[in-house]
């Protein structure tokens, strides 16, 4: 998964590892990598938004159970009544409510922002009565996530000529780095390094669609908790000074083959999710 918690920038910086040098960027950015998704497992869930569908049972009910959920499209709430693999209904936003009604996950100055994990019929305002039962009668598109925290970058970026070109230059490289996700219009990039302003891309990732932008596009960087960018660097920079003591404890009270950090695990405890019913 081309998806960083942390950017290769901080990893590097003379509070954490302090590398100087690009020799190791390669492998520090896939260890990088690969804590976020040991964090993503041990939290049963993800921090980066993805855009994409998911089926779900409908069961009946006036309540519908999701993963975290920042975002339905428009039109993006459909059924299939009949159970006939066909999604012929489409729901009005009117006819539903995204649950807890206080989450705000898109709102980035709302400290208790969070997700909705669920989707209630509005039966008060709406069409509907319920969820239709069956297996896979709810097809849910929209953006998946804890939530949808953008930072806009400084920078902008030159003009992208098409969907594959994997290196975008940038008007004056100051706050994209490597490790970063990065949205430029509805199209997410992973930067997997940079020389002088220009980026080394890959294009249209976490569901999104790879296209061409205009010159001086805008570049909107994406944010995660403070506890998970933390706990990635700690358990990163562990793995990474064991290399230096035999492979034994270089960083941490954790012993080898124990699992994450004790102090990393503090850190994640409060987003952690029970391992049971609609997963990550």
């Amino acid at each position: 998964m081309t998806n960083s918690y942390v950017s290769l920038d901080t990893l590097k910086s003379s509070g954490v590892l302090n590398i100087t040098g690009s020799g190791d960027d390669t492998r520090l950015r896939t260890l990088i990598e690969a804590v976020s998704r040991v964090v993503d497992g041990h939290c049963n869930r993800h921090f980066y938004v993805f855009k994409g569908t998911k089926l779900f049972d409908g069961g009946g009910a006036l309540n519908l159970h999701l993963p975290d959920l920042v975002s339905v499209d428009t039109g993006g709430l459909k059924t299939d009544d009949n159970r006939d693999r066909t999604f012929e209904t489409t729901w009005a936003t009117s006819d539903y409510r995204l649950m807890p009604s206080n989450a705000a996950p898109s709102d980035g100055a709302n400290p208790a922002s969070r997700p909705y994990t669920r989707l209630s019929v509005d039966v008060e305002s709406g069409s509907k009565s319920e969820f239709p039962w069956g297996v896979e009668t709810v097809q849910v598109t929209g953006q998946w996530g804890w939530w949808l925290h953008l930072t806009r970058a400084s920078e902008t970026a030159n003009a992208v000529a098409d969907a594959i070109t994997l290196t975008v230059t940038v008007s004056s490289r100051v706050d994209v780095r490597a490790g970063h996700t990065v949205l430029i219009d509805s199209e997410q990039m992973y930067v997997q390094s940079y020389s002088g302003n220009t980026l080394t891309v890959v294009r249209g990732v976490n569901g999104t669609t790879a296209a061409s932008h205009a010159d001086s596009s805008t570049i909107d960087i994406y944010e995660y908790p403070g506890p998970i960018t933390e706990g990635t660097i700690i358990q990163t920079a562990r793995f990474w000074r064991r290399k230096d003591s035999a492979f034994s404890v270089a960083v941490g009270p954790s012993t080898p083959g124990m699992g994450l950090d004790d102090d990393v695990r503090l850190l994640l405890g409060q987003f952690r999710r029970r391992a049971v019913g609609v997963g990550i």
